[in-house]
């Protein structure tokens, strides 16, 4: 008994003891850590505002959800630490190109597509409505799994901006015309508004061609300066207006399967922004380009329901017509490959990743 009470009056000593040095340790630990971080530098959350132009109409692109969605949504994301000014007159003067702009750091930002830079390098067509191309599945994966944005980087970091996809669309009708076409002839004998390596079939095969921005599209077929013009989707073609000034609506999609849209920004305002900042919006652009693919499939059977009640006659080029289209296509393809080695190892790689997904699709799918 008495063993066990010694035993007691010492844990009881040994506690005390214990509790008094505690607060002293505990004491010198804050003091040290208080100097520490006396000593770190403060963190800096001002915003980061990016002057912001548009090559579409942001309010009509595709419900707003390749436009708006995506400025409103870095906002949000951010807390407000990113905030895109639209910049009205970068979107509505088509004299101020958009890619040198970004370039040169007269703008931060812009939402274009690539098809609108072959005058850069041919080879970026190839990221954007290629003819008798990949679907929306097979066009993504490549991109992101089977090395083509490794090229799409390098094509657009020679132009010191930093570019990304941001949203998708889907097929394309074949285009707008004010005429029948039933044989080559009748393209021959068209004026076709059009922009990337669908410019150059259409050109290949005999047409008349002109490249411009979305913007002037309605405009120039109102006052005929054109009387075709091959563009994007249904519901992107009806919310600028083409179904207005046009007659006939030609399918299938043989320009267009799938498209990017991208974001590209000045290469120099990219590496200033912080890791997290870079990644917010990388990560709201993949989340848009979900959003803007189901937004764009959900509309096309609607928006075609809605053009062939307004009067348009919508048709299909004959077989010699698509036969012709393809070895136009095969013609470019091949001239470019020779004159361009972007464009070659980047269309090697698109048709070697297709022959081999092809497989797949084959078996596994119904």
């Amino acid at each position: 008994m008495r063993g066990f009470i010694g035993g007691i009056m010492v844990g009881i000593v040994i506690g005390v003891i214990i509790a008094a040095k505690v607060p002293q340790n505990h004491l010198q630990n804050q003091k040290n850590y208080n100097k520490n971080y006396a000593d770190a530098p403060e963190v800096s959350e001002a915003p980061v505002r990016l002057n912001f132009a548009s090559d579409y109409p942001l309010a009509i692109l595709l419900n707003k959800k390749l436009g708006l969605d995506v400025v409103k949504r870095l906002e949000k994301v951010s807390n407000r630490n990113i905030v895109l000014k639209f910049q009205k007159s970068a979107a509505t003067d088509p004299k101020i190109p958009l890619f040198d702009a970004v370039s040169s750091g007269a703008i931060d930002a812009a939402l274009s597509s690539s098809q609108l830079w072959t005058d850069k390098s041919v080879a970026f067509g190839l990221f954007s409505s290629v003819p008798f191309g990949p679907d929306i599945v097979a066009y993504l994966t490549w991109f992101r799994q089977h090395g083509g944005r490794a090229f799409y980087d390098k094509l657009y970091l020679k132009h010191n901006i930093k570019s990304m996809i941001c949203g998708m669309t889907g097929a394309a009708g074949a285009g707008w015309f004010n005429q029948k076409i039933n044989t080559i002839e009748d393209l021959r004998k068209s004026t076709i508004a059009a922009n990337g390596l669908v410019l150059n079939v259409y050109e290949n095969i005999g047409a008349s061609v002109v490249k411009l921005v979305p913007i002037e599209l309605v405009s120039s077929l109102k006052n005929k300066k054109i009387n075709a013009v091959a563009f994007s989707s249904p519901a992107m073609d009806q919310q600028l207006g083409l179904s207005k000034y046009s007659k006939y609506y030609y399918f299938p999609s043989w320009f267009q399967q799938a498209k990017f849209i991208d974001l590209m920004i000045n290469l120099k305002k990219w590496e200033n922004l912080d890791e997290t900042k870079q990644k917010i919006i990388e990560t709201t652009c993949m989340a848009n380009v979900v959003d803007s693919i189901s937004a764009s499939e959900s509309v096309q059977f609607d928006t075609l329901k809605e053009i062939i009640n307004d009067g348009i006659d919508v048709r299909e080029f004959s077989p010699e017509v698509m036969r012709a289209l393809k070895q136009a296509w095969l013609s470019v393809s091949s001239a470019y490959s020779r004159s361009n080695n972007d464009f070659r190892q980047i269309l090697v790689s698109l048709r070697k990743f297709r022959a081999d997904y092809s497989i797949w699709q084959d078996l596994g799918k119904i």
